[in-house]
């Protein structure tokens, strides 16, 4: 065979070449995003949810307190390693085994409702038993925000100190924490964004 030759065509070959893939198709084999099941994507998801604002926040907050794995898993792991206050990491791991039984009590009303087909009626019932929970969980967090922010600046990474606290539990549980009181903010300043602009335009149309 000659060198020189140059290499075959490309339609050369045996059968037709095959289509490439249509938009629909692609559309319809594509899963979410992988950012959906980020917190973000997860706070986004609860929004759309939400009733109103303060359903909104009471839902973020169980939300980020019942990022569960890893908030029982961290607490568990370091439960002897922050003698400097030592309620932070059984504050991470009582907060995740609640939030477990809070989303296994919302997963069992949802498939009784899909069961039953009687979801509005089902809705405008209180779980008594959902209802301690909640209470449970929001005087929880707010014992949390005492033992955290209080240990904060007063804590050694040295783990001969006697203030020790390990960085990364203490660091997880601060700023878990705190995403609760920036997504707040954000909402407020939405909130007053969406006043102002409607009140400008009002004020322009009148």
């Amino acid at each position: 065979m000659d060198s020189s030759e140059g290499p075959p065509a490309y339609t050369a070959g045996s059968g037709e070449q095959p289509n490439p893939p249509s938009y629909t198709d692609v559309e319809r084999n594509s899963g979410p995003p992988p950012s959906y099941d980020s917190l973000f994507g997860k706070v986004r998801a609860v929004r759309n949810e939400s009733s109103g604002n303060v359903d909104f926040v009471k839902k973020v907050i169980f939300l980020i307190l019942g990022t569960i794995g890893f908030t029982i898993f961290l607490g568990a792991k370091y439960l002897d390693d922050c003698p400097a206050e030592r309620y932070i990491p059984i504050y991470l791991v009582v907060a995740g085994c609640f939030g477990v039984v809070r989303n296994l009590f919302t997963i069992g009303r949802r498939c009784c409702q899909k069961k039953e087909n009687e979801e509005e009626e089902q809705k405008a019932k209180v779980n008594p038993i959902e209802s301690v929970i909640d209470c449970f969980m929001f005087a929880w967090f707010i014992a949390g925000n005492v033992w955290i922010y209080r240990t904060k600046g007063d804590f050694s990474t040295d783990p001969t100190a006697e203030n020790f606290c390990d960085p990364t539990l203490y660091w997880f549980a601060f700023w878990i924490t705190t995403a609760v009181y920036i997504i707040m903010g954000c909402c407020c300043c939405c909130i007053c964004f969406c006043g102002i602009l409607a009140a400008c335009l009002s004020g322009g149309s009148s």
